[in-house]
C-alpha cells in the first residue's frame, strides 16, 4: 500500500512539474507554434518577435510580426504587426481545444502588390487553400492539424490597417489606402473547434476581400498624381512630333495596368 501511495505521489509531482514547465514554456511555445504553422500555412517565412502571455489570466501580447512575400514578388514582406492584444482561456492550454477570447490587430500594415499574374494577396489565398486542400495526405494532416490542437476564436478584430499598393505601373512607388475594420466571430464555435489552418484560411479570406475592395476605391487623382511623370514624358514626346509617339499615348498599356491594380 505505501508502495502504491508512493508511486501515486512521484506521478502527481511528475504531473505538477509538466504544468509547471508548460505554463513557464507558454510564450516561446505560441512564438514557436505561430511562426511553424504560419510558414507551412501561407507558403512564406513568418517571424514573431517576441510572445508575452500571462500564465494567471491568459492576457498578453504578440509583438514584431512579420510575413514575407511568395515567391516572385519584388517588395520583401506582405504582412506587418507591430504589436497584437490576446486573451486566452488560460484554463484550455492543456485541452485539446484552446479557447481564445479576443485577438486584436491594431495598425496593420498589409503591401498588396499586384503583377500580371495577379496579387500577392490572392498568392497566399491560394497557398493557404492548396495548404488545407480536400484530397487525401494534404500537408494540413502532415502537420498534425486534425489529430493536433484546435481553436475556437471568439472575436479577432483588425483595426486601422493600411494597405501600401505596389505595382509596375507605379514604376517603383507605392500609394496608401486605408482598409476597412474586420471583426470576425466565433471561428471554430460550431464545430467544436478549427484547426490552425483553417483559422488562417478564415482570416486571408477576409482579408483579401476587404483589400481588394479598398484597392478598387483607389483615389484616380493620386493614382494620376503617381504615374504623372510618365504621362508627362509621353505627351511632352507627342507634342514635340516625336515620331510614333501618338501610337505610344493611345496605345500605352498603362490604362490596363491600372485597371490591373482595381481587379478589374
Amino acid at each position: 500500500m505505501k508502495r502504491l501511495i508512493g508511486i501515486g505521489g512521484g506521478v502527481l509531482v511528475l504531473a505538477a512539474i509538466a504544468v509547471f514547465f508548460l505554463y513557464s514554456s507558454l510564450d516561446t511555445i505560441i512564438t514557436s507554434a505561430i511562426e511553424k504553422f504560419g510558414s507551412e500555412i501561407t507558403q512564406t517565412q513568418v517571424t514573431l518577435k517576441e510572445t508575452k502571455i500571462s500564465a494567471t489570466d491568459g492576457k498578453g501580447a504578440l509583438r514584431g510580426f512579420r510575413m514575407t512575400n511568395p515567391e516572385n514578388f519584388k517588395t520583401e514582406n506582405s504582412v506587418e504587426f507591430d504589436e497584437i492584444s490576446i486573451a486566452l482561456d488560460i484554463k484550455t492550454i492543456t485541452e485539446d481545444t484552446i479557447v481564445v477570447k479576443d485577438i486584436t490587430i491594431s495598425g496593420p500594415r498589409i503591401t498588396y502588390e499586384h503583377s500580371t499574374n495577379g496579387s500577392n494577396i490572392d498568392a497566399i489565398k491560394k497557398n493557404v487553400d492548396s495548404y488545407l486542400g480536400t484530397g487525401k495526405g494534404s500537408s494540413e494532416k502532415k502537420s498534425g492539424g486534425e489529430g493536433g490542437k484546435k481553436l475556437i476564436v471568439e472575436k479577432l478584430s483588425i483595426l486601422n490597417g493600411k494597405a501600401n499598393v505596389s505595382a509596375s505601373i507605379l514604376q517603383g512607388k507605392t500609394m496608401s489606402v486605408d482598409l476597412p475594420n474586420i471583426v470576425l466571430k466565433d471561428i471554430g464555435k460550431s464545430k467544436g473547434g478549427a484547426t490552425p489552418g483553417e483559422v488562417a484560411s478564415k482570416v486571408i479570406d477576409s482579408l483579401q476581400k476587404n483589400i481588394n475592395g479598398a484597392v478598387k476605391h483607389l483615389n484616380l487623382d493620386q493614382v494620376k498624381e503617381v504615374v504623372g511623370s510618365v504621362v508627362s514624358g509621353a505627351k511632352d514626346m507627342l507634342e514635340k512630333g516625336t515620331s510614333g509617339t501618338k501610337d505610344l499615348v493611345e496605345n500605352n498599356p498603362m490604362g490596363d495596368a491600372v485597371k490591373g491594380i482595381f481587379g478589374n
